[in-house]
């Protein structure tokens, strides 16, 4: 799959860090990006920056045009809801970036990222407000059945970054319920076990299909959301597909949104135009 991203959709409003999203985007330049559509929000109470006064949607756009030169930027302002209207605008693109604030909610997004990163039509790349962490592998979160567009952005990102790909696998135990213990509780051994044999499997596999990308598997006991979140501070990006982002209703994605300190990439639900995986 050729995840060559040529119109990026950047949101733009009063609430920062919509610097630290374009600063990710600038960074791709030469990387095939065409256009950039700036989505702000309506000009009757949209804030100004800056001495020279220039509305937040504007100074966005006239960095990005100075970062990448070769873009063709614009701007489209919304009146409704913010998070709505970026979720809406990305049907347009190939890739939604979003600024967002660590360690508490909010977002350039106007509310919950993660709640725009479920609903978008494409994949969704969070930026977290700096210092950035050293850029390390490309981390790919290991789900069953394993999701074939994450496996290409996390395949794709690695080979443009020369980096490795970490194959990271979460698991912990199961909790006690209304019936008792599920069989593996019984057996620690067991559940670590059949996980560790899902992370080889796939190992092997991506090897075989991908023989240009190094990958590197990791094998992690604990709550997948904080176990991800744990392992940001030495990535370039983390990418997360389809079965992390329903997750317990979400709470993968949230905890992981919440915490990190490295971009994610969020590939939802309406990203993918065929069912999503194999099983591995």
């Amino acid at each position: 799959m050729d995840e060559r991203w040529t119109t990026v959709t950047l949101a733009a409003d009063a609430a920062k860090p919509h610097d630290e999203a374009l600063q990710w985007v600038a960074a791709r330049a030469g990387a095939g990006i065409q256009r950039i559509r700036v989505i702000g929000v309506d000009p009757a109470i949209e804030a100004r920056l800056g001495p020279d006064g220039k509305r937040v949607a504007d100074a966005i756009a006239d960095a990005a045009r100075a970062a990448l030169p070769d873009a063709e930027v614009v701007i489209r302002r919304h009146a409704g809801p913010f998070a709505a209207a970026l979720v809406d605008e990305s049907d347009d693109g190939d890739l939604l970036v979003i600024g967002t604030f660590r360690n508490r909610r909010g977002s350039t997004a106007g509310g919950d990222p993660a709640r725009v990163a479920s609903r978008a039509a494409v994949p969704t790349v969070v930026v977290p407000e700096g210092p950035h962490p050293i850029a390390g592998d490309v981390v790919l979160a290991v789900e069953e059945p394993i999701d074939e567009r994450a496996v290409a952005i996390a395949c794709d990102e690695a080979h443009r970054l020369n980096r490795r790909v970490t194959l990271l696998r979460a698991w912990e135990m199961p909790v006690l319920t209304r019936t008792g213990l599920t069989d593996f509780a019984e057996e620690p051994l067991r559940w670590r076990t059949r996980n560790a044999e899902l992370l080889q499997r796939v190992t092997a596999e991506l090897t075989a299909r991908h023989p240009d990308v190094r990958f590197h598997p990791l094998l992690v006991e604990g709550h997948p959301g904080q176990a991800i979140a744990s392992h940001t501070r030495r990535a370039s990006l983390v990418v997360l597909g389809l079965g992390h982002v329903r997750a317990l209703s979400g709470s993968v994605l949230h905890d992981v949104l919440r915490e990190t300190v490295s971009p994610v990439c969020v590939v939802p639900a309406a990203a993918h135009s065929e069912p999503v995986g194999v099983s591995a």
